[in-house]
């Protein structure tokens, strides 16, 4: 069953590998064939983002997303215990406090006094609940690893092991993206998005010459079919691409910015350190690649 299901999972990939043969064939047999005329630029520069494409897709598929190191779950687990302990300590001073908060309103002579103690109350409470939300989102336990979550650690139920820094699993890849290949990811849908730009542009010629000459119904279908799927994945992967340039910007991951919670830590640095954290420090090796 599970060799099976494991089996199944690569399906989305085998798709996109249809896909992309589809795509090529077809640009390559009424755009590329019918004006070769030996090397030149244009020709290379494609080829160069088909094979960094290429490159990006293979190592997005095989590297392991974000092991979590043995150091950070030690490190984790001490950190766990001691929330523990702060978790009683702060149900006991709870306690204290609902004590103290009826005395204290008991005690006053008039309403006045009364709204002003209420209200000292509340903001220390308010003030408590924001220190334990940060505390409970900084220690959180997975059932099913068995070990306590690092920050910005998921579950991934598909890869069934918990990755740090977890982005989303993409289906397309059969892999899920996390720490150590987000970086990767970006490269390879940045790339995708430069190839689907460069084929609606330059098979627009194509497309009005098929449609203007007298041709086969069948060629005429395939070539209004192929540049209307390359127009509607441009959209699509371009609009991705964008997205996750504002979730870089923002040092956000995917399900960070789906469960948008108020209580939420924040780890923007500001746009340029963000990118610099994420991307690393060198600039020319940001849509490369390399880890």
């Amino acid at each position: 069953m599970i060799f099976w299901n494991r089996l199944m999972s690569w399906i989305p990939a085998i798709i996109l590998l249809g896909i992309l043969i589809f795509l090529y064939s077809i640009y390559f047999l009424y755009n590329i064939k019918p004006n070769f005329e030996g090397l030149n630029l244009e020709i290379v520069i494609q080829h160069f983002l088909i094979l960094m494409f290429l490159i990006s897709l293979l190592r997005a598929m095989v590297i392991q997303p974000g092991v979590i190191s043995k150091e950070l779950i030690e490190q984790t687990w001490i950190q766990w215990d001691e929330y523990q302990q702060q978790e009683k300590e702060r149900e006991t001073e709870q306690r204290q406090r609902r004590s103290l908060k009826s005395a204290k309103t008991f005690k006053t002579e008039n309403d006045e006094d009364r709204s002003v103690v209420n209200m000292d109350a509340e903001d220390d409470d308010q003030n408590i609940k924001k220190e334990y939300y940060k505390k409970r989102n900084e220690n959180r336990f997975c059932k099913k690893c068995f070990i306590p979550k690092p920050l910005r650690t998921h579950h991934c139920s598909q890869c069934r092991c918990c990755w740090q820094r977890m982005d989303h699993h993409c289906q397309w890849i059969n892999n899920c993206v996390a720490q150590d290949n987000y970086k990767i990811f970006i490269s390879m849908i940045f790339y995708a998005s430069c190839l689907l730009v460069w084929v609606s542009i330059s098979q627009y010629t194509v497309f009005l010459n098929v449609i203007e000459t007298d041709v086969p119904d069948l060629i005429l279908f395939i070539i209004v079919l192929h540049y209307y799927f390359t127009l509607l994945i441009t959209v699509l992967i371009t609009g991705f691409f964008i997205f996750h340039l504002y979730l870089i910007s923002q040092n956000k991951t995917t399900l960070e910015q789906l469960e948008d919670k108020p209580d939420r830590l924040n780890y923007n640095q500001g746009i340029w350190q963000n990118f610099k954290s994420i991307m690393g420090p060198n600039i020319l090796l940001w849509f490369l690649p390399v880890q």
